[in-house]
């Protein structure tokens, strides 16, 4: 018999593969499983008028199409697997090829390594830099505004890239641009930590303060998850308590345990994201399992812990309520979201503590700063006609190149340039037609006045006010009233 030549070969292996995502039209599509993707069939409703002016009928059709036409599933899979076997395993397809094989068959996300091997870090340039620095000053000073002292702290959370650079691929070493002075405190923890501590908030950095941590490299990260253990987060809950609010309850396991699988099931499964033929798990893996101790009689007391911040935090708030001493219903977690305006006025009114956390990622870029110039909004105070209100230090200044005069008193502008003030109206409901908002400097004096536009008040509203400095000689402000004569 002939022996096929190597082009009939190919040409059968080229014809086979295309012809997996017939599977689909035969009904075969559970032959194989794409992990971490498959879904339910989602039938597509009827295309009534309603169903496509709301989209219904395009999404679910969308959904229809991915789930059962021309195989996706296994097209997928099959793709996955390719390029899988093309990289021996190293670097994965699946989940956005975001997924990284590390040494020891330690899983990875891409964004975690790139903050932990890259220089060129958005945190560097001074843009971000002077950027953060102002939103945790103004958030500083909103929050003593609302309550002096308020009991913050923020927790710089360590990802495995960080921890465990035993574990990263080869290649991030190889091509790291990175200093070695720097693998003890890297970027971006150790300028985060430089501003918290210039603008008066009490942070607890995760690669400073774990150092005397459990040993065992699955007592910080579980090799295929994202975030820290419940181990490692009680530990850090603990001393950003210690730092925030000293008499409140701190939770602290009495012992670990080894048992399969991660401690806390809400951290992501990156081996089941890969949507590979063969799922990248270890046999006979054992993670660290934290158990506290028996509560205190009368625990859960009614102290309230209000954690913002990414997904580090899930962790956080399972070690709190796990340990007995805080009620689920008193520790609130918003992450990867920015709290309700009101929501947040009030924990920072009555919380007993508020927690950020933050990992590697959300440090690198202006997240940060994002999130605090937001929050320093929801905190500014109903302005009440004729009061003086100060600029300096304050949440007010925004959108321009404002700078920092007389230790804090003044905000001030370059001669020629623009920026934004945005001034809280929430509590006037209207305006007479001659209202305005004047603008006064260091002596007092006022230095321009801006019409109030009537339409533009409402209940909650805020007024955002382009202001110029003139041509020959800076803008000095300090603060501003509102005229509603």
């Amino acid at each position: 018999m002939r022996r096929p030549s190597a082009r009939t070969a190919f040409l059968a292996a080229t014809a086979l593969a295309l012809g997996l995502p017939l599977l689909g039209w035969l009904g075969l599509r559970g032959l194989v499983g794409a992990h971490g993707f498959d879904t339910p069939d989602v039938v597509p409703p009827p295309p009534t008028p309603a169903n496509l002016a709301s989209g219904r009928f395009q999404r679910d059709a969308s959904e229809h199409f991915e789930h059962v036409f021309f195989g996706r599933t296994e097209l997928l899979f099959l793709r996955n697997g390719l390029f899988d076997l093309a990289s021996a395993g190293r670097y994965h397809s699946g989940f956005g090829g975001h997924v990284v094989q590390g040494r020891d068959g330690w899983l990875f996300e891409k964004p975690y390594l790139d903050a932990a091997f890259r220089t060129n870090l958005p945190i560097r340039t001074a843009r971000v830099r002077v950027r953060t620095r102002a939103a945790l000053a103004n958030l500083r000073a909103a929050l003593d505004g609302i309550r002096p002292g308020a009991p913050v702290a923020f927790v710089l959370a360590p990802s495995k890239a960080e921890v465990l650079r035993d574990r990263a691929p080869d290649r991030y070493f190889a091509f790291s641009e990175r200093p070695e002075e720097e693998d003890a405190d890297p970027e971006p923890y150790r300028t985060v930590r430089s501003l918290l501590e210039q603008t008066g908030f009490a942070a607890v950095d995760g690669l400073v303060d774990f150092v005397g941590g459990p040993g065992l490299p699955s007592a910080f990260f579980p090799y295929g998850g994202t975030h820290w253990t419940v181990a490692l987060a009680a530990h850090a809950a603990a001393r950003a308590l210690e730092r925030a609010a000293p008499s409140l309850p701190r939770p602290a396991p009495d012992r670990f345990a080894l048992a399969p699988g991660p401690d806390d099931p809400r951290d992501r499964d990156l081996a089941h994201l890969l949507n590979v033929p063969v799922p990248y798990r270890r046999r006979g893996d054992l993670h660290v399992h934290a158990f506290f101790p028996d509560p205190p009689a009368g625990a859960p007391g009614p102290e309230r812990v209000y954690i913002v911040g990414d997904s580090f935090g899930e962790q956080l708030r399972e070690a709190l309520v796990r340990s007995g001493l805080y009620a689920a219903s008193n520790v609130v977690l918003r992450f990867n979201e920015l709290p309700p305006a009101r929501e947040f006025r009030e924990a920072a009114a009555g919380a007993d503590a508020i927690l950020f956390v933050y990992s590697a990622p959300s440090l690198a870029g202006s997240r940060l700063a994002e999130t605090a110039e937001a929050l320093a909004n929801d905190l500014r105070p109903a302005a009440k006609p004729g009061r003086p209100y100060s600029l300096g230090r304050s949440p007010y200044a925004d959108g321009g190149a404002w700078r920092e005069e007389d230790g804090g008193r003044a905000v001030a502008l370059d001669p020629g340039a623009e920026g934004t003030l945005v001034l809280p109206l929430s509590g006037i409901r209207a305006a007479p037609a001659a209202a305005s908002v004047s603008l006064l400097g260091p002596d007092g004096a006022e230095a321009l006045a801006v019409p109030l536009d009537p339409a533009a008040v409402a209940d909650g509203a805020v007024l955002r006010v382009p202001v110029r400095a003139p041509a020959d000689r800076p803008l000095r402000l300090s603060a501003f009233v509102l005229d509603l004569r």
